[in-house]
Order: C-alpha cells, then sequence, then structure tokens
C-alpha cells in the first residue's frame, strides 16, 4: 500500500514538473481542476470505507468464500460478475466493496469477474446515463458484446492463478 501511494506521488511530482516545463501558466489551471475533484472526492472517502468496514461484518464469510470464494471456480467468477453489475455508483463504492470480499475470502479470479462486471455492466449506470443519452439501441450492442468480458477476465485470472501460484 505504502508503494503505490509513493508511486502515485511520484507521478504526481513528475507531471507537476512536465506542466511547469512545458507551460507555467498552465500550473494554476490544473491546481484548480485538482482542487475541484479534491471537493467531490473527499467528503466521499470516508464513508466509503466505513461501509467497506461494515460490508466486512455484515456479509458472512462462509457465504462469500462459498460463493465467490477461490475454491468456487467458475460459476463464482459468474456470480461475482453478476454482483458486480449491481454495485451501484462509481469506484468510490466499488472498491471499498471489492476490499471487503477480499477480506472474506473471495479468490482473485472471482475479485477480477467482480470489478470487471461492475465496470462493464454496472445497472445503475446504464438506466441512468446509456439509454436516456444513447438509447436501446446502443445499450444493447454494448451489453451484448461484453458479456463475456468478466467471464474472460475471470478465466483468464484463473489460468495465471494455477501456471503462476
Amino acid at each position: 500500500m505504502l508503494v503505490s501511494a509513493l508511486l502515485i506521488w511520484f507521478i504526481a511530482f513528475v507531471l507537476f514538473f512536465i506542466v511547469y516545463f512545458k507551460n507555467k501558466e498552465n500550473i494554476s489551471q490544473a491546481l484548480s481542476i485538482s482542487y475541484d475533484q479534491l471537493i467531490v472526492i473527499l467528503p466521499r472517502l470516508p464513508f466509503s470505507l466505513l461501509a467497506a468496514g461494515f460490508i466486512t461484518v455484515l456479509l458472512p464469510e462462509q457465504i462469500i468464500s462459498g460463493w465467490i470464494g477461490s475454491d468456487s471456480g467458475f460459476i463464482g467468477v459468474l456470480i461475482a460478475a453478476i454482483i458486480g453489475a449491481f454495485v451501484p455508483s462509481g469506484p468510490i463504492v466499488a472498491f471499498p466493496v471489492a476490499i471487503a470480499f477480499y477480506k472474506l475470502g473471495a479468490g482473485y479470479p472471482q475479485l477480477v469477474a467482480f470489478l470487471t462486471g461492475w465496470s462493464s455492466f454496472q445497472i445503475t449506470r446504464m438506466l441512468m446515463w446509456e439509454i436516456p443519452f444513447l438509447g436501446w439501441g446502443f445499450a444493447y450492442r454494448r451489453i451484448i458484446i461484453s458479456i463475456p468480458l468478466p467471464l474472460v477476465a475471470g478465466g483468464i485470472s484463473m489460468l495465471l492463478t494455477f501456471i503462476y501460484f
């Protein structure tokens, strides 16, 4: 966790210096955009992490590890992908739920399928954005094309787990 935080800080500083040396006038605009994002995300972050803690305590470990644990196989991948499709909101909710599932014994392939299902099929995003703005024709085509994605991603993760671990 410390390594990823340090990497993010390093990337931020590198990008700062690139903008600084390329066009100093854009620094204030970049800082303004960053501040706006901070104002949006910061109030949500503690509550999403708090929710992940509650989810970890509320969900029975035996059920999660049985349904989407590392021993659940491809059926667990399918279940995790379906669960992912019904998780509302953005990454501020989906990733704490994934953390909770991980702590409750979900397997890596199942977590890959969960997050891929969430990113590919999120029902609330489809109902609130895709269908109203792009229509049923687009949503239908995108869903049909995307159906194999969580299963393929989970399957590849299972294969990698089998080969390397």
